[in-house]
């Protein structure tokens, strides 16, 4: 049986892919397969809804002995991460870590209260108070120690949207009173009148006054803390005026155009 011819360009063709591949190690460059390409709508949060981590981030973290406006930040030791880490409430890129306030949630009390480091470096003295709702019975707040991880600001969840969403899990956020829509007009008015009892599906709620004060001052990696018992009670939220002019509205909510209460005093 004869044996095929071999072809006169063979040895040109096999120097070349020699020498191909040998470029290739040199550069460091690596073939991938078309499958493993990940599409950019697979990793990306719409703009509208999501506040990006690192117009977020803050450099304003402290050290226990300096109670000044530092830069310098602190590094969380494996141990100490773990004790600060619930179940739930891994984040790629926002670690816990030692920023100008600590938060507790007092489920006892329905309030949440913010607090920043006394001369002796330990979170102590109280920045601000607020009234909140925490789970109904049926529904209720899980205890643990979480951080703020990511911000919204709106978020659609369970049929209902929130406005000035601070996210401390999978789970819970910080946010206003559910809306119908997303929408500053079609706030579920019988659950604003709700706020300072257990209501929510686990969730933090606030009137907007202060669930966007908690948005735009709670740096993320900032711990969180919810606690079975009482503490600092909230000063209440602004009552609503009971008429159709009124229906709908948060009358804290000083920045939404069109709003009734917009030019009126808020008191509470």
């Amino acid at each position: 049986m004869p044996f095929p011819v071999k072809s006169k360009r063979f040895p040109f063709v096999c120097a070349a892919a020699l020498l191909l591949t040998a470029l290739l190690a040199m550069s460091g460059c690596t073939l991938r397969n078309v499958g493993d390409a990940v599409s950019e709508s697979d990793t990306r949060v719409s703009a509208s809804d999501f506040v990006s981590l690192a117009d977020l981030r803050t450099a304003s973290t402290i050290s226990p002995t300096d109670t000044g406006a530092s830069t310098a930040t602190t590094a969380s030791t494996p141990a100490e991460t773990a004790a600060k880490t619930t179940w739930n409430d891994e984040y790629p890129g926002v670690p816990y870590s030692r920023t100008k306030y600590k938060v507790i949630v007092y489920l006892g009390s329905q309030s949440t209260v913010v607090y920043e480091p006394d001369e002796e470096g330990a979170y102590t003295v109280i920045v601000k108070r607020f009234s909140c709702s925490t789970g109904a019975d049926d529904t209720p707040t899980d205890t643990g120690i979480y951080r703020a991880r990511a911000k919204y600001r709106w978020r659609f969840m369970n049929g209902v949207y929130g406005q000035y969403c601070t996210s401390i899990s999978t789970r819970y956020l910080f946010h206003s009173v559910p809306y119908k829509k997303k929408d500053v007009s079609t706030l579920k008015n019988e659950e604003y009148d709700k706020l300072g009892s257990p209501a929510s599906h686990g969730c933090i709620r606030m009137c907007v006054r202060d669930c966007k004060w908690m948005y735009d001052n709670i740096p993320l990696g900032t711990e969180v803390d919810i606690v079975d018992e009482a503490g600092p009670s909230g000063p209440g939220v602004p009552r609503r005026i009971l008429d159709s002019v009124h229906d709908g509205w948060d009358p804290s909510d000083r920045w939404a155009q069109g709003s009734p209460y917009f030019n009126q005093t808020i008191t509470g």
